[in-house]
């Protein structure tokens, strides 16, 4: 075990590192700092045993004042609470400490960073890619898809998803992402577009790589069509929507006319996380009116041949549960969520009565036929997060479907993600499946119905 975590280290900190990161100075160095201490970590686990909480916690502290070294002299930073969190906890012992043992925890198993080993993909792909360019996106194929594209947060930007040492919390492993992440192969790592591209293998748009989130992850050069940016909410998404409409216009990395376009479309965590700061602002009305700004953009921008996956906001209520596993977690989750993490009783009710409002919300949207006008363009819920729970080993929250600050998915809480949502496009309408759970299963297009389900193939 401690061997594959010392290659998997060796191999991104030393084959060609500058391959995985932007050509941005500063983000190469604090990456490499990231991985490359992260080896010594390994190294340390394999060779002396018990000084590796020790090597571990010293990493920690390096990395955090390194992190505030240079923070403070490098100005244009978009800094987020969480971001200032951080530099905050730079110099305190006890979080360094605490941080090493929760992450030695964490990496020590073997399926932490990618999920577990892939079996054979268990669907035929042959008959799943029309002879003929289809017309109406009812008719539409797996292997038809072109382009895939994001628009989210940081659960879309794949926030400390390989997270080892404080500083990796900080970076977006967007190559990962379950549904717009393109790194490796379906074999090693289940995303969405990994399992399209057994379809089509040329498919264009992914995310590769990784990005730093203050360092205008948003824009790094291997993002492809994932215009998601860690910290939006609902009322960033129109300015996402633009982002990605300038993209798919101006980076040829899709044909505008012609090419078969998915949008994954994630929104709402960080809205029901900062709920109780304003509650104007965050009232369910705004939040699905902001939702169907963005749709609009969308739709009357005349994008076509285009669906939209509309994911349903999670039940943020489980942050209560996941703060309490252990120092770390109820630290940081005081500014990554703290509505949720830490209601008060009034916004404990007012939670239970908003995170459906903002679910069926989009539901409601969607029903009413606004994006149906034409046969190139639709959007379709997919609801497989609006009732799952964390995950439980031996009636215990198991953490290792997280990254280190229990709140963003870990590589492994991605792969899952990836073969949800991919399922999801599978069910009918009205029968999709409204949680993911550990060991789910492949759903397969059938000879009978092999396109991706819509409103109105699903009668």
């Amino acid at each position: 075990m401690q061997f594959i975590l010392l290659t998997y280290d060796i191999e991104t900190c030393f084959r060609k590192p500058f391959d995985y990161i932007s050509n941005t100075p500063f983000m190469s160095f604090m990456l490499i700092i990231d991985k490359c201490l992260s080896v010594a970590v390994s190294y340390f686990l394999v060779y002396t045993g018990a000084k590796t909480l020790l090597t571990m916690k010293e990493i920690s502290l390096v990395c955090l004042s390194i992190l505030v070294i240079c923070w403070s002299n490098v100005t244009g930073f978009n800094l987020t609470e969480y971001h200032l969190a951080i530099e905050e906890l730079a110099l305190d012992e006890r979080f360094a400490e605490e941080y090493a043992k929760w992450s030695l925890e964490l990496f020590s198993q073997p399926d932490y960073f990618y999920g577990p080993p892939s079996n054979p993909f268990p669907c035929t792909t042959e008959g799943m890619r029309s002879s003929e360019i289809p017309t109406s996106v009812h008719a539409l194929r797996p292997g038809d898809i072109q382009c895939v594209a994001a628009l989210g947060d940081s659960l879309t930007a794949g926030m400390g998803a390989h997270a080892i040492t404080p500083v990796g919390v900080l970076l977006e492993n967007r190559g990962v992402s379950w549904s717009i992440g393109g790194d490796h192969t379906y074999e090693k790592v289940v995303t969405l577009p990994n399992i399209l591209r057994l379809y089509n293998p040329k498919l264009k748009g992914f995310s590769t790589k990784t990005s730093i989130s203050f360092l205008n992850g948003q824009n790094a050069k291997n993002n492809g069509l994932n215009a998601a940016k860690s910290g939006a909410r609902s009322y960033h998404m129109v300015e996402q929507a633009d982002l990605l409409l300038g993209r798919l216009k101006n980076e040829k990395l899709c044909d505008w006319n012609n090419d078969w376009k998915l949008i994954t479309f994630f929104i709402g965590g960080n809205d029901l996380c900062d709920f109780c700061k304003d509650l104007t602002k965050h009232d369910p009305a705004n939040f699905v009116g902001w939702v169907r700004d963005t749709l609009d953009r969308l739709y009357n921008a005349n994008l076509p041949r285009t669906l939209v996956n509309l994911v349903l906001v999670l039940d943020i209520r489980a942050v209560k549960e996941l703060k309490n596993g252990n120092f770390i977690c109820g630290l940081l989750h005081k500014f990554l969520c703290p509505c949720a993490a830490y209601p008060t009783e009034e916004q404990e009710k007012l939670l239970d009565a908003w995170i459906p409002q903002y679910q069926q919300g989009l539901v409601d949207l969607v029903n009413t036929g606004r994006y149906d006008g034409r046969d190139d363009f639709t959007v379709v819920i997919q609801p497989f997060l609006t009732q799952t729970q964390p995950p439980r080993e031996a009636d215990k929250i198991d953490f290792s479907y997280f990254a280190p600050d229990c709140f963003h998915f870990s590589g492994k809480g991605h792969s899952v993600a990836g073969l949800s949502i991919w399922n999801n496009m599978l069910e009918p309408v009205g029968t999709k499946k409204s949680s993911w759970h550990k060991g789910e299963t492949f759903e397969c297009p059938t000879q009978d119905h092999p396109f991706i389900y819509t409103s109105k193939n699903s009668v």
